[in-house]
């Protein structure tokens, strides 16, 4: 399949040459999701191997606290507590975590600190985690295409926005031919999130196709 790069200021004739090389990605529905569920740990560790993914794999060590329910079921609380941290950024991966695996307690008895009923536990896991850095380049798939922006969705799960150059009109930005499906790599300009942690990517477009 060929692709697009995004990522430096270019000109009509260079964003055109660009589109007409590309083809849509087999299988992809004319209108795309705006997200999709979180891939499997192994499928994550997978797509952190690839160019333009932004994905790593790291150990980290944090602590939980437990509510009582739990105490016969450590496992299952923890992995309550990281299932509901996922896709939400987090200060301490400077990142979004993706998927987790091989949790492993780092002592055998929990701490209960004063009257509070919590059990508290210190906890080591493997996580892939997403960093789209600024400056760095990211592939995402066009989910739509508009007079002032392309939308991009990233590994199936994150939502990307690609703005019209200004120095492009939108008529020439119209005749492009960005097109529904089409692998785009681009360049992180920044990343945010909101008050309930979800998070959102704004990319610049660069000149040169990757196909």
């Amino acid at each position: 399949m060929a692709e697009m790069e995004a990522g430096s200021t270019f000109g009509a004739a260079e964003v055109e040459a660009a589109v007409v090389t590309s083809t849509a990605a087999p299988n992809v529905p004319t209108t795309l999701p705006t997200c999709v569920e979180l891939p499997s740990f192994e499928a994550a560790r997978t797509l952190a191997e690839n160019r333009y993914s932004c994905l790593v794999v790291m150990q980290h060590r944090r602590h939980i606290a437990l509510p009582p329910r739990f105490l016969n079921r450590k496992r299952t609380g923890i992995c309550a507590q990281l299932d509901a941290e996922l896709r939400r950024y987090s200060d301490s991966f400077q990142g979004v975590p993706v998927a987790y695996d091989d949790i492993k307690i780092t002592k055998e008895l929990g701490d209960i600190i004063d009257d509070i009923g919590a059990i508290h536990l210190d906890i080591e896991a493997t996580f892939v985690v997403f960093q789209p850095k600024p400056g760095k380049k990211l592939m995402g798939i066009i989910n739509k295409v508009a007079p002032s922006h392309i939308g991009c969705l990233v590994h199936e799960c994150f939502n990307a926005s690609i703005p019209k150059p200004d120095h492009i009109t939108t008529e020439e930005w119209k005749n492009f031919g960005f097109q529904i499906g089409i692998r785009l790599v681009f360049k992180v300009l920044h990343f945010d999130s909101d008050s309930a942690g979800v998070f959102c990517i704004r990319g610049k477009l660069c000149k040169n196709s990757l196909g």
